[in-house]
């Protein structure tokens, strides 16, 4: 069933159901007071819509793909692991000494890439690259760290 209060609390969870497959994702204090969008795999992003193309690979209505989850109980927030954990995204990674201005994005199509492994997108480079799925890379290909900054 579509949302129809877009005035999400973080902590609430979101479910959606696409090619017979279930999705979760959870509603996630974000900087300056606006919420994330976080996946189970960790992905975080700024609004329903871009969390449901990141799993369709194609545009859609985040508010019309999610349903909110039947038990509607907070999730319990995830333990750190080193400098970046699980719910943390390499876009909102940071260096020393770097502005998260840019950073590595999940490209919506994983159409081609093998299996263990996701294609991302450099922002500072403006190209994408695969990496394994289990890890954050530190920096793309081309040596850019999550976070720098392009130099226009």
């Amino acid at each position: 069933m579509a949302i129809e209060n877009r005035d999400l609390a973080a902590g609430t969870k979101l479910i959606a159901k696409y090619k017979k497959e279930e999705f979760k994702a959870e509603v996630v204090a974000g900087e300056d007071g606006k919420v994330k969008y976080r996946l189970a795999d960790g992905w975080e992003f700024k609004s329903p819509s871009a969390a449901g193309t990141a799993i369709t690979g194609k545009a859609c209505n985040g508010w019309a793909f999610w349903s909110l989850e039947p038990d509607g109980a907070p999730a319990e927030p995830p333990e750190p692991e080193g400098s970046q954990d699980q719910g943390e995204t390499a876009e909102d990674a940071e260096t020393p000494d770097q502005p998260p201005s840019a950073g590595f994005r999940r490209v919506p199509n994983q159409k081609g890439v093998g299996e263990g492994e996701v294609r991302l997108y450099c922002d500072t480079c403006k190209t994408s690259f695969t990496t394994t799925a289990d890890q954050q890379p530190e920096t793309c290909p081309e040596g850019h760290y999550p976070g720098e900054a392009s130099e226009a």
